[in-house]
């Protein structure tokens, strides 16, 4: 008896094969050859099934799936119109949701975040109990560590790779370990990244497909390069890549590259070994980044650089080296205007691809090679104006926003002390990305509360746009905290309002800090304590400078602590979708 859809999933995710009829055990072959990333097996699989019209969404599924384990950006691309035919069509539920998970892969490959996040928890929201439920878990702690929410990243990966251990998932908890260590490396916390992987390979090594495992060892002698356990790990690689065969893998020139890196009297052969197994344009990029980077004087030959940068614009738009190309020339370069021009190339870049983990290693270089001139740049960022103009006091209409974590009294009694700080961390990194988008200014950060300041024209607009999407955004984290089984959530409330404030510097160069100072700030922080979990409230001066329709809002009036008239002002709910 053929089984139902959900179960022919569900036994797949779990790793089992099916055997009768011959076009489902086709079909079961391809999906498990696909999730251990043999992407040869699964096309071959999906070549020979044919299966009958109610199954043909799941073979589509799966052959955008096995595109997708290849990565080519054109070919993400051209997987959008399928997967949303696929969507539209598709009437089974369990493939429908799988389907919505793998379009939130493919905007997080995209860096398209928000999308991603969108799809990804429509997807938790369709899943019914399988495995697949923490592998969209895991997909929305890679979503959250593209938006800049390390933090929330880790917490999610970590509790993942706990949950997948738990069910006996040798080969999930293998990806969401290794995606965890890939946060690490990325943010420079080396040794984190070991001790994950470390634990991962004692416990589960000799249960871990050939690739699983070279993916994690590849990880760890990236963790330990400059280490003295680089050397000893370097031959545990070696011994890991010859079980893998001779077949090319994209995962097997990772593993090249790394063993370059380790080996610099060996990096031109172990870069030749990279570049015959890379097929994507972006991936061979990278192998002549670090010809660039590791061979003796090939920076300085104009002919390679040449080379590599003809390279790098055939690799598209949001290529890696690009980025490390930049960054190894503001490195080597001899005069500081030529170092600042190299590394305002990387932040646009880094900027434009739209990943902030990018952007958090141009900011750890240029701070290192230009500790000034780094503080005015990471200032104007946020603010959109200089140092100068800022240090200035002034009084000018301008919109406040104030924003507290719910329940954050409660929590701190029952949290570590490490949990709390990590708490507040999470929030700061959800709003980073908002600062930005909305140009906000983030003043004071008071325990759960955040006081920040929007200037200039639209500022209204902008603040109240700012605070609807920062609840937002803890709102649909608070969802897969409650996925993951947590207590605590994440929701904020916040309170807004617009009109004259007094803006400037206090202190002196042991502390300094900027402030806005007035009715209105005032206002903004009375007017929180008035909102519900997941609400703004804002003044009704702001809702009508921000350009409003009142019409279908209720207007209430609080008498607020501090102020001798009541204040008028508007409640607005806030939804996952905004």
């Amino acid at each position: 008896m053929t089984p139902s859809i959900g179960a022919f999933w569900t036994a797949t995710e779990q790793g089992r094969p099916l055997d009768t009829p011959d076009w489902l055990a086709a079909l079961s072959q391809a999906a498990l050859a696909e999730a251990a990333f043999n992407i040869l097996a699964a096309r071959a699989c999906l070549h020979a099934c044919n299966p009958p019209s109610a199954w043909q969404a799941v073979r589509e599924l799966l052959a955008i799936r096995v595109e997708l384990r290849e990565g080519h950006q054109p070919a993400l691309h051209a997987l959008k119109p399928r997967l949303a035919a696929l969507l539209q069509s598709t009437t089974d539920e369990p493939t429908l949701a799988r389907a919505w998970h793998t379009t939130g892969v493919v905007h997080t490959r995209l860096n398209e975040f928000e999308r991603a996040e969108h799809a990804l928890l429509e997807a938790l929201r369709r899943i019914e109990p399988s495995p697949a439920r923490l592998w969209i878990l895991d997909s929305m702690g890679q979503c959250f560590q593209g938006q800049g929410a390390w933090s929330e990243a880790r917490r999610v990966l970590q509790g993942v790779a706990s949950l997948k251990q738990a069910s006996g998932d040798v080969m999930g908890t293998a990806i969401s370990v290794g995606n965890l260590a890939l946060l690490e490396l990325g943010l420079g916390r080396n040794p984190q990244a070991e001790a994950a992987l470390v634990d991962v390979l004692q416990k589960l090594g000799p249960k871990l497909p050939s690739l699983s495992r070279l993916r994690l060892e590849t990880l760890l002698l990236q963790s330990r390069l400059d280490t003295p356990g680089a050397a000893a790990q370097a031959e545990a690689l070696e011994r890991a890549l010859a079980q893998c065969g001779e077949s090319g893998h994209h995962l097997k020139a990772f593993a090249c590259l790394a063993l370059a890196r380790a080996r610099p009297d060996m990096a031109r052969q172990w870069l030749e070994l990279a570049e015959h197994d890379f097929t994507a344009p972006a991936d061979l990029a990278l192998v002549r980044y670090w010809r660039l980077r590791l061979l003796p004087k090939a920076a300085d030959d104009a002919a390679q650089v040449a080379e590599t940068r003809s390279l790098i614009r055939r690799a598209g738009p949001s290529s890696e080296a690009e980025l490390l190309t930049h960054l190894l020339f503001a490195e080597r370069s001899s005069g500081t205007s030529v170092m600042n021009q190299h590394l305002d190339e990387a932040f646009e870049f880094a900027q434009r691809a739209n990943n902030p983990l990018w952007v958090e290693r141009v900011d750890r270089l240029y701070e290192r090679l230009d500790p000034r001139g780094f503080s005015h740049r990471v200032l104007e960022r946020f603010a959109g104006r200089s140092l100068e103009e800022l240090q200035k006091t002034t009084l000018e209409d301008a919109t406040s926003v104030f924003a507290d974590l719910v329940g954050f009294t409660l929590r701190s009694q029952e949290l570590s002390p490490e949990e709390v700080m990590e708490t507040v961390r999470s929030l700061f990194e959800l709003a980073v990305p908002l600062f930005v988008r909305f140009r906000v200014r983030p003043l004071q950060h008071q325990g759960d509360g955040l006081l920040a300041v929007c200037q200039g024209a639209d500022h209204a607009r902008r603040g109240l746009a700012f605070a609807r999407a920062f609840v937002a955004r803890t709102l649909r984290v608070t969802r897969v905290r409650e996925a993951l089984g947590e207590k605590w959530g994440l929701t904020v409330r916040a309170g807004v309002a617009s009109g004259p404030t007094v803006l400037g510097v206090l202190g002196s160069h042991y502390k300094m800090e900027f402030q806005a100072i007035g009715r209105t700030v005032n206002l903004a922080s009375r007017l929180q304590g008035q909102a519900q979990p997941g609400q703004v409230t804002a003044s009704l001066d702001c809702a009508k400078a921000a350009g409003m329709d009142l019409g279908g809002l209720v207007r209430e009036q609080a008498d607020l602590k501090g102020f001798s008239q009541p204040e008028s002002f508007v409640r607005l709910q806030v939804t996952l979708q905004e």
